[in-house]
């Protein structure tokens, strides 16, 4: 494979009611010679322009729930390597050729993430910031099934695989094993997803920068794809309501586990952890974010101190500097001298095509909410 070739990789991006983010997808990957299915499950089709179109660029229309678009997705995959992406973010092209070139000197390894930034536009400027540098890799030395389980199951933890670069088999039976089933609360697919990769096998995580995650937009939320309120995975798990669909959860979880070769009272044990262990963790960290002073003051300075004060600081102050806020945002110059700094290895040209997708993503919404405002 030349190092230029994507032709064996297939990005897969759901998206609803977002047409500009799906035209920008198609500007992007048209650039590479990789493959992209996009499922959208609009009420109404996009208009994809002629100009934009590609033959490795398939644009599906179906307006059945997210969970059933991607419980279906893997049957529409037929090259080796597959990604998962969400339809405002990007993987950069020089990153996917990094997994795929390491997955193919570790016959073993089923997947791999790379490092990550945060990305939007404010008061017109591109910006950017570290996310997950936290993530903890899988051991070296001991790679087995339950040395992953524990590594990976509370109180441990490792890394996210959501959106990394897979083998079409793993990727296959994670997608239909984590969406076999419907639930009210969106993050316990997410959950569902990382226990079973770390069951088939073991994930590295890659010094380049592959995914750019958007924080341009509210996440999508429907009838059947809620995270908020009580749908929020602790609320969720702890509601008498939704007792029943807790059981189901629990129960792909323990069979996930049963099925791997381990003895029912190591896999009991095991979705002990996943679960109960789950629900603690996350609602420890949800009460820690609470009652956290810094966080509190930074909610109300963004909340409650007048506009033309938030935009001057964030414009003038340095890009950590608001950090206690709940706000980091970079030059990508500051950010690349960071991660070269770190050992990322990352290329200019990609970040800088990225800027100026999402700026021109920034400016065709504002243009239109100018054209829609009143007067």
């Amino acid at each position: 494979m030349e190092s230029s070739d994507l032709s064996r990789f297939t990005v897969v991006i759901p998206t609803f009611k977002r047409e500009q983010f799906v035209m920008r997808q198609f500007r992007y990957w048209r650039e590479s010679s990789a493959n992209a299915i996009i499922l959208d499950g609009s009420p109404s089709p996009a208009a994809i322009p002629v100009e934009l179109r590609s033959d490795r660029i398939r644009y599906r229309h179906d307006p059945r729930p997210m969970t059933q678009r991607l419980a279906d997705a893997s049957d529409l995959v037929d090259t080796e390597f597959v990604a998962l992406l969400a339809d405002d973010e990007f993987f950069l092209h020089s990153g996917v050729q990094h997994a795929i070139r390491h997955l193919d000197s570790n016959p073993a390894t089923i997947g791999c993430v790379g490092r990550c930034l945060y990305f939007f536009v404010d008061q017109g400027r591109f910006l950017v910031s570290d996310a997950y540098r936290d993530w903890k890799p899988f051991s070296q030395f001991d790679r087995g099934l339950k040395a992953r389980l524990d590594a990976d199951l509370p109180p441990n933890k490792t890394h996210m695989t959501m959106y990394g670069v897979f083998r079409r088999d793993a990727w296959m039976q994670i997608m239909s094993n984590a969406y076999q089933k419907e639930f009210s609360c969106a993050y316990t697919y997410e959950r569902l997803m990382n226990l079973q990769r770390t069951i088939l096998g073991p994930t590295d995580i890659l010094e380049s920068l592959l995914w750019m995650r958007s924080k341009e937009n509210p996440p999508v939320l429907t009838d059947d794809w809620q995270r908020t309120g009580v749908y929020n995975f602790v609320n969720w798990a702890r509601d008498p309501q939704f007792a029943d669909e807790v059981a189901r959860f629990r129960d792909i979880a323990g069979s996930m586990l049963s099925s791997s070769g381990i003895s029912e009272s190591e896999a009991a044990g095991f979705e002990e952890r996943f679960f109960v262990g789950g629900v603690g963790r996350q609602a420890a960290k949800e009460a820690a974010s609470r009652k956290s002073i810094k966080k509190r003051f930074g909610k109300l300075f963004l909340e409650r101190s007048p506009k033309r004060v938030r935009s001057w600081a964030k414009r003038h102050l340095p890009g950590g500097s608001m950090r206690f806020a709940g706000w980091e945002g970079h030059s990508p110059t500051v950010m690349m001298k960071s991660l070269k700094a770190r050992g990322t290895l990352f290329s200019a040209e990609e970040l800088r095509n990225i800027e100026a997708l999402a700026l021109r993503t920034a400016k065709v919404n504002r243009d239109f909410q100018q054209d829609s405002s009143p007067g």
